[in-house]
């Protein structure tokens, strides 16, 4: 059994989905180790949304891809007051901070086998437009990317789900500032 961590964001809450996902999370076979409903202090929400150049390029590149693939290139100084890949994640960073310190979020530790990878199936793509039917963004989350950069915030997409490089740091920083 592998643990992992994952959060119900406000846009779930707001939505009344907090118990269509919990259930969809148990019959995938996940069981809940902890469970708690609150808010993301500040401090927190930087330590979640970390600055480094790995975590920002990434994010950049995402969102430029995106905005290429629209043909809306000529739209990123305006929204990001850059074409660079790392201010462009420094913008997403201070987006997603904002709204995950917006309001009441639930957070779970989560357990069960390959549980890190069967999660991030289990909740598909980043991007809700492109999360395949049967998964719980596909399913459930009406927003993209690229509604939410034009809009200039984050991306409404239900849930959080930890990667196999950040399980281990989130999880301690839910259990020292959350839990």
């Amino acid at each position: 059994m592998e643990t992992t961590f994952s959060y119900l964001k406000p846009d779930a809450i707001e939505g009344k989905l907090v118990g269509k996902i919990i259930s969809r999370l148990e019959s995938e076979g996940f069981r809940i180790k902890k469970i708690r409903k609150g808010r993301i202090s500040k401090e927190l929400a930087e330590k979640l949304y970390l600055d480094s150049d790995e975590q920002l390029v990434g994010m950049g590149n995402k969102t430029l891809k995106a905005m290429s693939d629209a043909n809306m290139e000529d739209k990123l100084i305006e929204l990001f007051g850059s074409r660079d890949p790392k201010q462009i994640g420094r913008k997403l960073n201070s987006w997603n901070r904002a709204y995950a310190s917006s309001t009441e979020i639930i957070a779970m530790e989560l357990e069960a086998e390959n549980a890190v990878l069967k999660l991030r199936e289990v909740i598909g793509k980043t991007d809700p437009s492109l999360a395949a039917k049967g998964t719980i963004r596909g399913d459930w989350s009406k927003d993209s990317i690229m509604r939410a950069n034009l809009e200039k915030r984050a991306t409404k997409n239900l849930i959080h789900a930890s990667d196999t490089e950040g399980v281990k740091r989130e999880l301690e920083l839910f259990d020292r500032y959350f839990f």
